[in-house]
């Protein structure tokens, strides 16, 4: 395999204590890859910076050389991090890749041709959306083929004689690349946008987090995607000692909690209205119902929550909490999320679609009923008993506008009522945007919501079997034992065929 030393000038800023100088890498061990992951950078609080750094560190420890090209990266050096989480005595590390022009590249595209030339790896794992990763796919063909117009017998070209002559052309190039690209796919809505389909046909092996997914990728653009999920840290995340959990009564202070990006994606309102139904409902007071909102609530792309909970009535209900932003060093610890899960008495996303859900996951480990938009990878999470063996619903255009389907609708039905939490119906669908993704959003029920956490309030026995069934299922199925072993397999196969 290749080696290289790295070139990038050094500076001596010590982040948040993680960072080293030390520029005395580690070669691969024998047989062992150069993998270059490029995504969020490991300490953003983003479900693309979390799985991206722990599967960096499976990688590291099974003795591949991990080249870490972070979008938010503010410099080069050794990135140390506790490995297994939560044990500090024991960590693992990677060379961290810094962008070369901050503040003028989102994803990393003007530093990824100096990333390639200098680490020069013999795999490329990128984990971004779509529209965040063309760069990688342009950088397999040239900007342009030159194709004649004309045979040699001077009669023109027709169409199809002009695209063969272009594909061959773009495969022989590509076949002078001496990296392969692997990219962990996001899928979270439908329909797909046919543009991306240049993009999948440059990409050597993809890899989908869900097997929604996994089926809507085959479905949409014909490719086989190796299903790997992402993990969780199960010895972490876990149902903490709490004189509460397990006990058959309603809780002194309901507590109601959201982990996610500040985005419109997520479709937060639905929840804060629906939280405003409930407690009104039952008038509850901010002493006997709690709503936990742990995020930017700052962020550029997001809501104004504050204001939206002014607006609906419940903002004494609010709970402050600080997720962070992408700069270094402000994100909550492992274990600050694993505390505060463990607050929580239901876990609500009214989101718009996911490609696959961490905090639901993380909230699942804790022991935690979760409340999910009936989309996407809900079902997969909340219903399925398992998930690679099952059908797993796809989601028509329009969403099932019709009595008989599971949305469509707004309000709440038995069979929504799952063993791990509740799916919540959407009552109808929005186009996002053509430069972000452009599926279709689905619109969560806020009247839904507020009937589930009127079950769960309801029924504290079913609340609480409810958080222990979605802790045995995250055991059997999305621990990193489970899902470390995936990836160490599907690297070794990939590692052959590289040979």
């Amino acid at each position: 395999m290749a080696e290289a030393q790295p070139s990038f000038s050094l500076s001596n800023q010590d982040t948040v204590g993680k960072y080293s100088n030390d520029v005395e890498w580690d070669r691969p061990k024998k047989g062992k890859l150069r993998i270059m992951t490029v995504s969020d950078s490991p300490w953003a609080p983003t479900g693309f910076g979390t799985n991206t750094k722990n599967l960096s560190c499976i990688l590291h420890k099974e003795g591949h050389h991990i080249g870490y090209g972070g979008c938010q990266n503010p410099q080069h050096g050794k990135w140390h991090t506790p490995w297994p989480l939560g044990q500090t005595e024991k960590t693992a590390y990677f060379e961290n890749l810094p962008i070369l022009h901050p503040g003028q590249e989102k994803f990393g595209e003007k530093s990824f041709d100096q990333w390639i030339q200098t680490f020069r790896p013999d795999l490329v794992l990128g984990h971004l959306d779509f529209q965040m990763f063309k760069h990688m796919t342009d950088r397999k063909q040239p900007a342009y083929v030159q194709i004649p117009f004309r045979k040699s017998d001077g009669k023109l070209l027709n169409r199809k004689e002009r695209m063969d002559i272009m594909n061959k052309a773009y495969k022989q190039i590509a076949k002078g690349v001496s990296w392969k690209l692997a990219v962990i796919i996001p899928y979270d809505g439908e329909p797909s946008v046919p543009q991306w389909q240049q993009q999948i046909d440059n990409i050597d092996y993809g890899v989908a987090m869900s097997r929604y997914g996994q089926l809507g990728l085959k479905k949409d653009f014909g490719i086989d995607c190796t299903y790997i999920p992402h993990g969780v840290d199960t010895g972490l995340f876990k149902p903490l000692v709490n004189p509460m959990y397990g006990k058959v009564e309603k809780p002194d202070v309901f507590m109601v909690g959201c982990v996610a990006r500040n985005q419109h994606r997520k479709n937060l309102p639905r929840l804060m209205k629906g939280f405003a139904q409930f407690v009104k409902k039952n008038k509850l007071t901010p002493k006997e119902a709690k709503l936990i909102m742990h995020m930017d609530w700052n962020d550029a792309m997001g809501w104004k929550i504050p204001e939206f909970c002014d607006q609906y009535g419940i903002k004494e209900h609010l709970m402050p909490t600080m997720m962070g932003t992408l700069d270094a060093g402000q994100a909550a610890t492992e274990e600050e999320m694993a505390n505060l899960y463990n607050c929580m008495d239901v876990f609500v996303l009214p989101t718009g679609g996911e490609g696959f859900g961490i905090p639901t996951l993380e909230a699942m480990s804790c022991g935690v009923p979760i409340c999910v938009t009936n989309y996407t990878t809900a079902h997969e999470l909340i219903k399925s008993k398992d998930p690679e063996n099952e059908d797993i619903p796809m989601f028509p255009l329009g969403g099932q506008q019709n009595d008989e389907g599971p949305n469509g609708r707004d309000h709440l039905e038995e069979e929504d009522i799952c063993e791990r939490g509740i799916l919540i119906p959407y009552k109808d669908m929005w186009w996002d945007t053509p430069n972000r993704a452009a599926p279709q959003r689905a619109i969560a029920s806020e009247n839904a919501i507020s009937e589930a956490l009127q079950y769960y309030y309801d029924n504290p026995a079913k609340r609480i079997a409810a958080g222990k069934a979605g802790r045995k299922h995250t055991l059997a199925h999305y621990s990193w034992d489970v899902v470390g072993q995936r990836w160490k397999d599907w690297v070794t196969k990939i590692n052959e065929e590289l040979k």
